[in-house]
């Protein structure tokens, strides 16, 4: 079976850890509540609030923004949801309302990656059309 993949576009995010651990020592619920989707938050009750999760979280948000062209607003943060499947790899999940906006990119699946360090975490996306993705 031949695959024809092709790169459509990428988005980057790099956000300095520091910064979100200040949000969230300030107002963490209305951060989460704003930003984060119910699983979202659940992934990141799990992880103990850990703030270079939560960091990664948000740049991935981001990273996808950039990758459709759209940024925060027309695509809200709930559009936006990172999970993880079984080996820990980050996925990327789009509400409908997302996918009615980033179907005119021609652009049907997503690869990430999320990486992190002591002061910045970075997020790294290409968005791509996949000739055999079944959504």
């Amino acid at each position: 079976m031949e695959v024809y993949n092709y790169m459509i576009t990428i988005g980057v995010d790099i956000v300095m850890i520091n910064r979100i651990d200040n949000i969230i020592k300030k107002r963490r619920e209305s951060f989460y509540n704003r930003i984060f989707t119910e699983r979202e938050i659940s992934y990141i009750k799990k992880r103990n609030h850990n703030i270079k999760t939560i960091s990664g979280l948000f740049a991935a948000k981001e990273a996808v923004s950039k990758a459709v062209g759209r940024g925060i607003g027309k695509l809200s943060w709930k559009d936006i949801e990172i999970s993880h499947n079984s080996e820990g790899k980050p996925i990327v999940n789009i509400s409908s309302k997302g996918w009615d906006i980033i179907k005119k990119l021609e652009i049907n699946n997503f690869d990430i990656s999320i990486s992190h360090e002591k002061e910045y975490a970075v997020a790294f996306v290409i968005g791509y059309y996949d000739y055999n993705y079944k959504k």
